[in-house]
């Protein structure tokens, strides 16, 4: 069986895209959760992209819709939070005019949705945090289509 091409999906909401950092061919579509997944995979992973300040407003006065969203993912197989800075900015004194939050109530809830929810991977910087962004989800598909042929296999012998 030959191997199908994978192509990842960025939602048509998601603002300044991974899209052009992206090795593997992409499309723009609509994501019922995250901001990318992989084309006919869309069910089963996704990934919520985060830079820095979008954390902070999203753990802060966007909490109960991101939580919203936190919880909506859960029925996935696969899903990631990619922050696109490193875990030390949380652990700072404070966030000066990033936000008036105190860094271990940030720092609380990172830990706590990631065994509450979908684990949090933080990316260093931008270009850092698509590349696994891409990796995390061609890996995944790579994965589910090997145990996909591996099972068409293990059926057309037991028929024969």
């Amino acid at each position: 069986m030959t191997e199908p091409q994978i192509v990842l999906v960025q939602d048509t909401r998601e603002q300044n895209g991974y899209g052009p950092l992206f090795q593997t061919p992409h499309v723009v579509g609509t994501l019922g959760a995250g901001d990318y997944s992989v084309l006919g995979l869309e069910d089963l992973i996704a990934i919520e992209r985060k830079s820095f300040q979008d954390l902070l407003g999203s753990l802060t006065g966007g909490r109960e819709r991101f939580e919203s969203e936190m919880k909506r993912a859960r029925h996935f197989h696969k899903s990631f939070v990619v922050v696109e800075a490193p875990m030390n900015a949380l652990l700072v004194d404070d966030f000066g005019k990033l936000s008036r939050a105190h860094p271990r109530s940030i720092c609380g809830t990172v830990c706590t949705w990631n065994t509450r929810y979908h684990p949090f991977i933080f990316g260093n910087d931008r270009a850092t945090a698509a590349r696994l962004c891409e990796g995390i989800l061609f890996a995944y598909a790579k994965e589910f289509f090997k145990r996909a042929d591996g099972m068409q296999r293990a059926a057309t012998r037991n028929q024969g």
